[in-house]
């Protein structure tokens, strides 16, 4: 599974809501609705791994979004990595294997979660 990777600087602006607003969609509309079909809001986090530090690598039911704010990042997804900075949005797809490691002066990120997890389930490290 390649590491799917978003940037602001590659997503054309558009004008909404009667030109009152610009957006730049990482994602278009319902574009991962049969993927989260059924699923509910796990939950919004900021998180900050420091410099070296990688977090355990780990799947669960859930599909999960990192939105880097700050530093570098390697990003594995699978048996995939890829380096990751500001403005990028990586989407790891529910039950694939993946951990962030933090770069030189670590990495800042915001993580969000829709999840198809029951009542006590986790993550499962890998």
């Amino acid at each position: 599974m390649a590491v799917d990777v978003r940037n602001a600087k590659n997503i054309e602006a558009i004008k909404e809501h009667k030109n009152t607003v610009t957006s730049k969609f990482y994602f278009q509309f319902s574009e991962l609705r049969e993927a989260t079909e059924g699923s509910y809001f796990q939950f919004f986090d900021e998180c900050f791994v420091e410099a070296g530090v990688e977090i355990e690598p780990h799947k669960h039911n859930s599909h999960e979004f990192y939105y880097i704010l700050e530093g570098i990042g390697i990003m594995r997804v699978g048996e995939d990595s890829k380096e990751v900075g500001p403005a990028d949005l990586v989407h790891v797809p529910a039950n694939e294997p993946h951990s962030i490691k933090g770069g030189p002066a670590g990495v800042k990120f915001l993580a969000f979660a829709a999840s198809f997890q029951k009542e006590g389930e986790g993550h499962i490290p890998v």
